[in-house]
């Protein structure tokens, strides 16, 4: 009888655990970023939120709308989300968290230059991530001793699993440099892509596997391409690095494959060779980056797309063309495509509350539909201009 009673017993534990290792297991993986069956994943770009706390309903709306319309896989912050006060930052970065967490959605994220400015060390406000994100939150900070916090890279395998397909790199851009501008991606940084790149290609029978790269702050060459260098640094001129470009009236459109551009980027200073040692190995796609409110374009550069994410925080009436999200889709043959969520249109979608809520109006909504078609209009003639005018 007491033989039994163990039998049963032992059967009931072995029960209980595999009642229980689907759960564990779920979660374990949970992390495990696949392509569908479809050779597709979705990748939502969220930057530049600049909200207070407790965060106003306008921008939770246009999140909640832009993760319903773009139902990714992954959502990137892009940094420069909370602006509340030194002492609220933990419950701001709670209450961003809480969205992905109910959403049930991985999330990472890319420090941007405000991030550094609330009182906490970037290690600090990165540990709030991974504390109020729980295991939505995946970003990782690799290597400790590289510049900033948070690089890191985020492999997306094949839709069998059987092999990476696709690598997404995260980068901490850093804050100002003093007195000249922003930082940029550090030379340890793009050793350590390098290194991971490498990796990759080893692993994958010697091709490179492809790549897209999220960080905050632009490169410098898209100056290369905007503006023309000026033969001296004076008034209206900006310098990077020895380098000045005259801030000519409008920049050269005809070098720009989408989008808008609504005001100058604002690069790092220095250019440590990121773009180069990214265009020399031919495997990343594109840099998608924030910082500049008002731009949502895409610029080729020596083989990269160098991608601006339009800001989640509002824009004064004309500038709402370029209000809202991106959304990024990787394929699995190693192509991608990219679309920005306009709030705009998201708001005339039926069941938007953010007229509700007061995020847009209706007659707002109409004056920008009419910019937005003048706009349209408008760039082929000032895109053949610039091309002629500027010749490069």
């Amino acid at each position: 009888m007491k033989a039994l009673k163990r039998t049963i017993c032992a059967l009931l534990v072995l029960l209980m655990v595999a009642v229980m290792q689907p759960i564990s297991f779920a979660q374990s993986v949970q992390a495990r970023l696949q392509f569908d069956e479809n050779g597709d994943f979705t990748i939502l770009h969220l930057t530049d939120w600049h909200c207070s706390y407790p965060l106003p309903a306008t921008h939770r709306q246009l999140v909640m709308e832009s993760l319903a319309a773009a139902e990714p896989d992954l959502v990137v912050l892009g940094g420069d989300l909370s602006e509340a006060a030194n002492e609220d930052q933990p419950a701001a970065i709670k209450e961003i968290c809480e969205i992905f967490m109910q959403a049930k959605i991985p999330f990472v994220i890319t420090f941007g230059n405000h991030d550094y400015m609330h009182g906490y060390s970037i290690d600090e406000m990165f540990a709030f991530y991974k504390e109020y994100g729980g295991t939505y939150f995946i970003g990782t900070d690799e290597d400790p001793d590289l510049f900033g916090c948070g690089t890191c890279s985020l492999p997306v395998y094949s839709h069998d699993g059987s092999r990476v397909a696709y690598s997404i790199y995260c980068f901490d851009s850093g804050c100002e440099v003093k007195g000249k501008g922003y930082e940029s991606v550090h030379p340890e940084q793009i050793a350590w892509y390098q290194s991971k790149a490498e990796a990759l290609k080893a692993e994958n029978g010697g091709a490179y596997v492809p790549a897209v790269v999220f960080q905050h702050i632009i490169v410098q060459e898209i100056y290369d391409k905007l503006f023309p260098v000026a033969k001296d640094y004076n008034a209206g001129v900006r310098n990077y690095d020895g380098i000045s470009y005259n801030l000519v009236p409008i920049p050269n459109l005809s070098n720009i494959k989408d989008g808008y551009i609504f005001e100058k980027p604002c690069p790092g200073y220095y250019n440590y060779g990121q773009l180069d040692a990214m265009s020399e190995n031919g495997d990343v796609r594109a840099i998608l980056c924030g910082h500049d409110h008002y731009n949502s374009f895409t610029v080729e550069i020596d083989g990269v797309d160098i991608v601006n994410t339009p800001s989640v925080k509002p824009h004064i009436l004309l500038r709402k063309i370029n209000w809202g999200s991106r959304v990024i889709t990787l394929r699995e043959d190693g192509s991608y495509e990219s679309k920005v969520l306009m709030t705009c249109e998201l708001a005339e979608q039926e069941g938007s509350q953010l007229v509700a809520v007061g995020a847009v109006s209706r007659i707002e909504l109409f004056i920008v539909k009419i910019w937005k078609v003048f706009a349209d209009a408008s760039l082929i003639f000032w895109k053949a201009l610039t091309k002629r005018v500027y010749g490069f």
